[in-house]
């Protein structure tokens, strides 16, 4: 089934349960880059990967357990979310693939690599961190008060403070919100549970392979801090901080996130279309570049900002 011009929807049973899957692009000549959304969302929220790399990269975004189309698991955790992206690989016989997660996708893809380190050849952690700080929970319990529609309204609202940048694009927030809001609230919750209960921080450190992190410098979910002690923990990453993007910056700032993807893999293995560059950590030149795109890019969101402003 198609979901969108050159986007097919597929699935697989694993365990007894079907799993749904998007997949682009040609797998018999391209490398695979598998996409792990995050909280409360789905593999359609990657569809601008999907379409803007599937020209030189065989791309699979997995709909997590309970999520999109995909049946749900008893018990909900990054080890058994883990577990269901190594059993898609392995059902689709893909061999060492890259793998892209966000946010709580981000800690599956470490998840994923740890357990299969034969099976990843390369990282990319967009918005992801090894443990998040603790929280209060009043926010929580001042939701728990409200009448379930005001319960609902105020949820939405923050969400959207929560995860975008002001002045992101009007179809980046639409299609983030309108995939939280089609997410089961069981799941949510079950992904916040999962998020607030995650510690990384000593299994990363014994990573051993290539690795990418990115992060909007108006994150405020996890932000720069945070990616910056995951860069800290894992051997040999490089990090980027991306000038003006929030937490979703997969669909604010969609042709940047495919560019930097493109370069690391390419960087890794032979690309159709994409320059060959040194290994990650001895291209001093590449970094000068990275700064001016940063600034460029920062320069840009800003006069958009006025732009669109009243």
């Amino acid at each position: 089934m198609i979901d969108e011009a050159g986007i097919a929807r597929r699935f697989v049973e694993l365990d007894g349960r079907r799993m749904s899957y998007l997949t682009a692009g040609d797998p018999s000549t391209a490398p695979t880059l598998l996409l792990l959304h995050g909280s409360g969302v789905s593999a359609r929220y990657w569809v601008n990967q999907l379409r803007g790399l599937e020209r030189v990269l065989r791309v699979v975004a997995l709909d997590l357990p309970g999520h999109g189309e995909s049946d749900p698991v008893p018990h909900v955790n990054i080890g058994a979310y883990g577990e269901i992206a190594a059993g898609l690989l392995d059902a689709l016989d893909a061999g060492p693939v890259f793998a892209a997660g966000h946010s709580l996708g981000g800690a599956v893809a470490i998840e994923l690599a740890i357990r299969r380190p034969d099976a990843v050849r390369g990282l990319v952690l967009l918005s992801s961190c090894a443990k998040l700080p603790p929280v209060d929970g009043q926010g929580e319990r001042f939701l728990a008060y409200l009448p379930g529609p005001i319960r609902k309204i105020v949820f939405f609202s923050m969400a959207q403070k929560l995860l975008f940048a002001p002045g992101a694009p009007a179809g980046a927030v639409s299609l983030g919100m309108r995939e939280l809001r089609a997410c089961r609230a069981e799941t949510i919750r079950s992904d916040v549970q999962a998020a607030q209960t995650m510690d990384l921080s000593e299994r990363v450190t014994g990573l051993d392979v290539p690795t990418l992190i990115l992060c909007g410098s108006r994150d405020r979910l996890t932000p720069p801090a945070l990616a910056t002690h995951l860069s800290e923990l894992i051997r040999g990453s490089s990090l980027r901080i991306i000038e003006e993007a929030g937490h979703m910056l997969l669909l604010e700032v969609p042709q940047r996130v495919n560019q930097e993807i493109l370069a690391f893999v390419g960087s890794i293995v032979p690309v159709a279309g994409v320059p060959s560059f040194p290994a990650l950590g001895d291209r001093p030149w590449r970094s000068r570049i990275r700064r001016y795109l940063d600034r460029a890019h920062g320069i840009g969101r800003r006069l958009m900002s006025r732009l669109q402003a009243p």
